[in-house]
């Protein structure tokens, strides 16, 4: 297998409501099963994402955050706004709307004004498949979309591109029952294809000021799926980081309630 990946040229600053795709489709020519990937930043500008950070009261819980990040509350508060569950409390790591898990729920101050957020797109799977739509409609080309965010990891220093949505292309590829060289049968293999896909666009795209937030990568040959993103999310019985952190945060709060109990005796 041969792939080449390159960056869209040209791109102009994305604003509310642009037509991301007729951007692509003026400035590149599409190929039957080229992969399309775009910063979930841009996404995020033309679906009207961006926000004012004065615009938001903090509540106590955003404070309290605030003061042990270090961070503007009103930040915090938009971070828990778009969030279902606090995973760690320093650094902010939780468990988004969207049902990925990262630092902050992905919310974005880089790439935009200052005094602004930038928001993850409301639902990056629909986006991927009205982009992708789209996409077909002006060209006739039948390709997939990946819609990308950087994010850390666990145990390793730097960010990588992943995916958080994506239409066309499945998320992951169950490699279990293929076999090796050695003719031994896989186990536990699923490859993260959108992640892998996101992380080779990541390289090109920049994480600056380079103003090439979209890339297109051509020649692999991926598994078709419209499931979207969501089938790589492990769920809170499997994923063992997840209950880990759960655990840590009931002992903590079962601390917290003991000493405030104490306190109330002692007081009494």
């Amino acid at each position: 297998m041969k792939i080449s990946a390159f960056t869209v040229e040209d791109v102009p600053m994305i604003q509310k409501g642009d037509d991301l795709a007729k951007i692509v489709a003026d400035r590149a020519c599409l190929e039957n099963d080229d992969i399309v990937v775009f910063a979930s930043t841009i996404v995020s500008k033309a679906e009207g994402r961006r926000f004012l950070l004065d615009a938001i009261e903090p509540t106590a819980e955003a404070r309290e955050l605030a003061l042990l990040n270090k961070e503007d509350p009103k930040f915090i508060q938009y971070v828990l706004d778009n969030s279902t569950r606090v995973l760690l409390k320093h650094p902010l790591l939780v468990q988004t709307i969207y049902g990925n898990v990262c630092i902050n729920a992905g919310i974005d101050r880089s790439n935009t004004e200052s005094g602004y957020i930038l928001l993850l797109p409301e639902d990056s799977d629909r986006s991927a498949r009205e982009i992708r739509d789209r996409l077909k409609e002006l060209t006739g080309k039948t390709v997939a979309v990946v819609i990308t965010d950087t994010n850390g990891r666990s145990f390793r220093e730097g960010q990588i591109g992943v995916a958080v949505g994506c239409a066309g292309i499945a998320a992951v590829h169950d490699r279990r029952g293929d076999v090796d060289l050695f003719g031994h049968e896989l186990k536990i293999t699923i490859q993260g294809i959108t992640d892998e896909v996101a992380s080779c666009a990541n390289m090109i795209m920049g994480e600056a000021n380079e103003g090439t937030p979209i890339a297109i990568i051509r020649g692999y040959r991926y598994v078709k799926d419209d499931r979207g993103i969501k089938v790589c999310y492990r769920s809170d019985e499997t994923d063992l980081v997840k209950q880990a952190l759960y655990e840590k945060l009931d002992r903590e709060a079962s601390s917290v309630h003991r000493e405030n109990s104490k306190k109330i005796k002692s007081e009494g």
